[in-house]
């Protein structure tokens, strides 16, 4: 067995409840749901390092719901804190081989069939709720069965989605009440193998920081993101449009035009912006029956200077589409616009979220306005717009022509004023 006086890895200012998540050696597996930068990720990473320098010729991995979150969230940190203990590593396959014989890599689950076909000793998994819903079940708790091997199940509440379901299983269909600076845990009754762990952000992170993300921030949204608290999103999307967000806000021409644009050829849709500081005013829209990207370059043509326009498309757009030879958002720059977009979309829960965050934070003050007269078709959307109980967009109000406009409003939004700000997704510029 190796000493681990060598791990760079400290953990520091630990609250009781962290302090029993990082002693614990009893539960298989553990559910662990708290709020964003609350060191839950940090933890379990700690977790699996020491478990695998205590064990020998043992098989343990680290993985997210992609490949490039998988990489971005583990591997750098697992090579500094095993660096001293490692006799071979794989850069191609994320792979570190320590002197005890035993072996940490790491797997993105968009493909869970990746960690099957080999026994594991020991996974942490971060996001779990993002991942496909079959790959706990069907790919991954299979593969621990054999060595009675350990799980840490950690990610933020997003809804009602499989992290709930998890939870549920934990604790045996009673999530207990978490309390400020003493958080919350429980044993499912029906089988002790399972743990359930939680706390708020605030627990660990300053006044100062959680005040300015109760700024930031619609209060759903906070109690998500930084309470762990399992919100209902089913029913209307966009609930936090109200009478403040109206405005006669209109086109400047000595300012910048943002705009945002859903790539779909009945309605084609873009949103006309201008942002100032923290506050976004929509001006006006587009909404152009059986149109294609060409049409809506020369419309906004028509309306603006091109050097005086960003575009925030939809990602997919740089794929080939239905209605064009070349992909949508290479149309819009060889047209000469400036376009910004993600590799990847953010999740649809998140673009919401950030959307319902500018029309009004928790702390009671909007910074999302709306000319409600030139923007008919938006504020449609923000009135009708539905969204399932996981928090994704309810598509049957495509058949009504809803989503498209709210969607394009949505991607300029969670670009410049994304909720999760380490989003995975790089910049295409």
């Amino acid at each position: 067995m190796l000493s681990s006086r060598f791990i760079p890895v400290l953990l520091h200012n630990l609250t009781p409840i962290q302090i029993d998540l990082v002693r614990d050696e009893k539960h298989r597996i553990i559910i662990l749901p708290p709020g964003r930068r609350s060191r839950k990720t940090l933890i379990a990473k700690h977790k699996l390092v020491f478990r695998a320098l205590d064990s020998e010729n043992q098989n343990f991995f680290a993985g997210a719901p992609t490949h490039h979150q998988a990489k971005s969230i583990f591997w750098e940190d697992l090579k500094r804190a095993l660096w001293y203990f490692t006799t071979d590593r794989s850069e191609t396959e994320l792979k570190i081989k320590l002197k005890n014989g035993s072996v940490v890599q790491v797997v993105g689950l968009d493909k869970p069939e990746r960690i099957e076909g080999q026994p594991w000793n020991g996974c942490v998994i971060t996001e779990i709720g993002n991942c496909k819903e079959d790959a706990w079940g069907a790919h991954i708790r299979p593969t621990l069965s054999d060595t009675n091997g350990w799980a840490i199940l950690e990610g933020v509440p997003e809804g009602m989605n499989f992290l709930y379901d998890l939870a549920l299983r934990a604790t045996g269909n009673a999530i207990p009440k978490t309390l400020p600076k003493v958080g919350a845990f429980r044993e499912c009754p029906d089988d002790p193998a399972w743990r359930y762990y939680h706390w708020f952000s605030s627990d660990v992170l300053s006044p100062a920081e959680i005040a300015a993300a109760r700024m930031e921030l619609d209060e759903k949204t906070f109690r998500q993101e930084y309470e762990g608290s399992f919100e209902n999103y089913e029913g209307l999307a966009y609930w936090a449009f109200n009478v403040k967000n109206l405005s006669d806000c209109e086109y400047n021409k000595s300012e910048h035009i943002h705009i945002g644009m859903d790539f779909n050829h009945d309605p084609m849709t873009a949103t006309f912006n201008h942002i100032r500081s923290n506050d976004v005013f929509q001006f006006g829209e587009a909404f152009l029956p059986n149109s294609n990207t060409y049409e809506m370059a020369e419309h906004i043509k028509r309306l603006f200077p091109i050097s005086n326009c960003t575009i925030y498309p939809d990602a997919t757009g740089d794929h080939e589409s239905s209605n064009a030879t070349r992909s949508d958002i290479a149309i819009l720059r060889q047209a000469g616009f400036r376009v910004l977009a993600r590799s990847v979309n953010p999740l649809q829960r998140d673009r919401i979220n950030a959307v319902n965050s500018k029309m009004m934070a928790s702390d009671g003050k909007p910074h999302y306005f709306i000319n409600a007269k030139n923007c008919p078709k938006t504020i449609n959307d923000w009135n009708k717009v539905n969204t399932t109980a996981d928090g994704r967009i309810d598509k049957e109000g495509e058949k009504t022509k809803l989503t498209h406009i709210s969607d394009a409003e949505g991607y300029l939004i969670s670009f410049n004023f994304p909720v999760i700000k380490n989003w995975y997704g790089g910049v295409k510029i």
